[in-house]
């Protein structure tokens, strides 16, 4: 009965919703990176094609930053996969580790990475990260190295040095972010959903312009 009820809830409030983001969006060609599934979720919301090779995976941040300073080199590399404990493909990529939580085999996360590698739009691109792993404010400064159209990363506390931060409220008195892609069970949305618009940062807003 539960699920039955979320369902209909669903149904109702996620079309008004992803119709509106849909509108809304004037910038149709563009390649979102994330260090986890944040880029996936927004390309399903919009009805689009994944023009990004970081989709239905995570990376840890100071992994993710070392990528996206570096891209022409990493993309360069191929995946090396490698044995662990996890339950999913794991792969170096030279000298960072990626995590394909959300595939099965090898094969499949090698596949889907190489096809969203090749669709990617470098004179359109978006990087979202987070404060987790040890990320300090001069890592985030250190995306001002990258040439992007629009970066965000998600924060526990403000930090003013950091034009392109982002305070997440539920997490003002952590350390850092917490999982930030915990969906209400009712409006289907994502914690940062609650408070970032996407759609206006994807349109060219700087992230302080873009809080719901």
């Amino acid at each position: 009965m539960k699920e039955a009820i979320i369902r209909v809830c669903h149904k109702i409030f996620l079309p008004p919703y992803e119709n509106k983001m849909r509108k809304n969006l004037k910038n149709k060609d563009f390649t979102f990176l994330a260090s986890n599934c944040t880029a996936g979720i927004i390309y399903h919301r919009l009805g689009m094609k994944f023009l990004s090779p970081t989709i239905n995976m995570f990376i840890w941040q100071d992994d993710f930053l070392k990528f996206v300073l570096d891209l022409p080199h990493y993309l360069d590399q191929k995946l090396r996969f490698i044995e662990t404990d996890e339950g999913y493909p794991v792969a170096m990529l030279d000298d960072i580790k990626l995590y394909f939580n959300h595939y099965k085999t090898n094969e499949e996360a090698e596949e889907k990475w190489e096809e969203r590698k090749k669709r990617m739009n470098m004179d359109n691109l978006f990087i979202l990260m987070c404060d987790r792993d040890g990320i300090t404010d001069e890592d985030m400064l250190r995306l001002n190295e990258v040439k992007c159209r629009n970066k965000v990363v998600l924060t526990a506390k403000e930090h003013p040095a950091v034009d392109f931060a982002f305070q997440l409220p539920e997490y003002a008195n952590e350390d850092y972010v917490g999982y930030y892609l915990g969906k209400n069970a009712i409006t289907d949305k994502t914690v940062v959903e609650k408070h970032f618009d996407f759609v206006k940062w994807l349109n060219g807003e700087p992230p302080k312009n873009c809080r719901i």
